[in-house]
């Protein structure tokens, strides 16, 4: 049994809650890189964390489990069994942690939700989270979906706080290999000119977005982009296995747009 950074036992969801069916130590073990991540990017032990899609409290267990994090931390999540087995079995024990249930609708996870995705909000006030976490989130939304959430992470942030998030990426030089059977996700249906997907017939299965056009959205929606972190999925060498992407609330108007990028730099020249 894992335990907490404070020795208290950890309880683990039972295996038909986890998406992936994974065993225990794989769980913690992906909790653990999902917590490192944000640890990277400026997570602070007293930082207030906003876990957006947090399913069966995969990364509170990695806060847990492998840093010294006590600041509040909220997950919430559209899927009603995942967050009730957080409510009653890590709240009680770590009361800093809370779990809320939001109905929005998708296609895939949820589709007889009763809000629309476009019309989410965060259940957190303006300008309260230091850290936000989106983990296996984007690779599941439409883009109208996006803009949204991107409006409403932009809206919960703090003036110079972050959102670690994850995608699955492309541009016309990674084409050939998002689209290859080395990749884990073969991005060959062609949604429209910015948008790709791997399975024919449940496009939020798993669904790419071009590079540049996340970057608009991003500038769009008033965030910079700070980090581009390409995963290992389309066979590249990698930490995650997702790409990950920082964004940053500016502190001050809209800041200057900076991103640093693995291979690429924003605007598709070579590093």
């Amino acid at each position: 049994m894992p335990v907490s950074t404070t020795g208290l036992a950890l309880p683990l969801p039972p295996v038909e809650l986890r998406f992936m069916g994974e065993s225990d130590e794989k769980l913690i073990d992906v909790g653990d890189e999902l917590a490192g991540l944000l640890v990277s990017h400026g997570l602070t032990d007293a930082a207030s964390i906003l876990d957006v899609g947090c399913g069966y409290g995969r990364l509170a267990l990695g806060i847990l489990h492998s840093t010294h994090h006590r600041g509040p931390y909220l997950g919430f999540d559209i899927l009603a069994r995942h967050v009730e087995w957080c409510q009653t079995r890590l709240s009680p024990s770590f009361p800093t942690m809370r779990f809320v249930r939001l109905d929005v609708r998708n296609e895939r996870y949820n589709p007889k939700g009763t809000i629309e995705a476009t019309q989410a909000t965060f259940p957190t006030g303006a300008g309260s989270i230091d850290v936000i976490a989106m983990f296996s989130v984007y690779t599941h939304l439409y883009r109208p979906d996006i803009e949204r959430y991107l409006a409403e992470t932009r809206r919960v942030l703090r003036p110079g706080a972050v959102a670690v998030t994850t995608w699955f990426l492309f541009d016309e030089a990674r084409l050939p290999q998002v689209t290859s059977e080395q990749s884990m996700h073969r991005m060959i249906h062609v949604l429209d000119s910015v948008t790709r997907y791997s399975d024919e017939g449940n496009p939020l299965r798993a669904i790419a977005y071009d590079q540049g056009a996340v970057e608009g959205l991003a500038r769009a929606a008033g965030l910079e982009i700070v980090a581009i972190e390409r995963g290992t999925w389309a066979g590249e060498p990698g930490r995650s296995y997702q790409d990950v992407v920082v964004f940053r609330r500016p502190s001050g108007g809209l800041g200057r747009f900076v991103a640093r990028v693995f291979g690429r730099q924003p605007g598709g020249s070579s590093a």
